[in-house]
């Protein structure tokens, strides 16, 4: 009857942050109900952090970025000051290409809100005059306070979830909880083992829409994995795909790749570094992911080809009816 007694998966899915949420607990029979306890906890705390950490609406970002697009110099709120620094460090690691300053060309392309999706591009004028702002907005010096900088404003959507994702898991950690896997919306780090076994992770082609097709599978263990793709929020105009991930340097929707998945032990790093190399695009991810001492990268261009790092190569089991995964130094 030892069976009876084996850990098994207690799972809870829910809304936060725009997205649905999938939280895996291993847990013994015995154990279930206090577990039960503790996904009601990470519940809350995401959806407090969602509101309070989201560039728009009522929470505490959404107030600091009125009155810093008003022009005024504004106390950045405590509980957001490690998010800011963390932002900032990856954005000078990246050479600015993550951008975390971008929230009002962000909801100028309508990205901000499913419910304002755009059916054509901004005018020009609108782009240059926020791209503008941005160019002109000063840098981040760590202080407690940041502006003036008039129609600027901070988003957090590129780190946001591996950021709390990270802090979710060390927490449960730190409760005893050491075999979990949080998944928000495509932002997934594990943590231990699923009844003795790695996590079995599964890489979404973002193009395969009725019949879901996977790129690769690979076994995961203490890290995260985490896929920007074009059909998270996008539009379509002229035959031509907008998404969400805007370029810094223009303004505009990156182009040049469908996906780029990073796997890295920290899930804010793969966050926001993954968001950094789909904007460096199909010539440019893997100088930057050198640069960035990013190892383990997986990309699908636009043009249906499948590459990865040799290190990632290494460990991927790639999809037998999708392309063929090429690997690169």
């Amino acid at each position: 009857m030892g069976w009876l007694r084996r850990p098994t998966p207690l799972q809870r899915r829910f809304m936060a942050m725009g997205t649905f949420v999938t939280a895996t607990l291993i847990v013994e029979p015995r154990g279930r109900f206090s577990a039960d306890q503790v996904l009601s906890e990470i519940e809350s705390e995401l959806l407090e952090f969602g509101r309070d950490a989201w560039a728009w609406g009522n929470g505490l970002l959404a107030d600091f970025n009125r009155r810093l697009s008003a022009g005024m110099r504004v106390e950045i709120p405590a509980s957001l000051r490690p998010l800011f620094e963390q932002a900032w460090a990856i954005h000078r690691a990246s050479g600015g290409l993550f951008e975390p300053r971008i929230a009002s060309l962000v909801r100028l392309w309508g990205f901000d809100d499913v419910a304002r999706t755009r059916k054509e591009p901004p005018s020009t004028i609108e782009i240059d005059t926020l791209f503008a702002a941005l160019q002109s907005a000063a840098d981040f010096d760590g202080g407690t306070h940041y502006g003036p900088a008039r129609n600027v404003g901070w988003d957090f959507g590129g780190i946001a979830k591996g950021y709390i994702v990270d802090h979710v898991l060390d927490g449960l950690r730190r409760r005893g909880y050491r075999n979990v896997s949080l998944d928000a919306g495509g932002n997934l780090a594990v943590r231990g083992q699923r009844n003795d076994r790695p996590w079995r992770i599964g890489i979404r082609d973002p193009r395969s829409s009725h019949t879901p097709r996977l790129l690769a599978t690979l076994d995961a263990t203490d890290e995260a994995i985490i896929t920007h793709g074009d059909d998270q929020r996008y539009f379509e105009f002229g035959s031509k795909r907008y998404s969400h991930l805007l370029d810094p340097r223009s303004g505009w929707p990156a182009q040049g790749l469908r996906s780029l998945t990073v796997v890295h032990r920290n899930a804010s790093v793969a966050d926001a570094a993954g968001g950094a190399l789909f904007v460096a695009g199909a010539s440019g991810w893997r100088a930057l992911a050198a640069k960035m001492k990013i190892d383990q990268v997986l990309v699908l261009t636009d043009r249906d080809e499948l590459v990865a790092t040799e290190t990632l190569a290494a460990r991927l089991r790639a999809s037998e009816d999708g392309p063929r995964l090429r690997a690169v130094a």
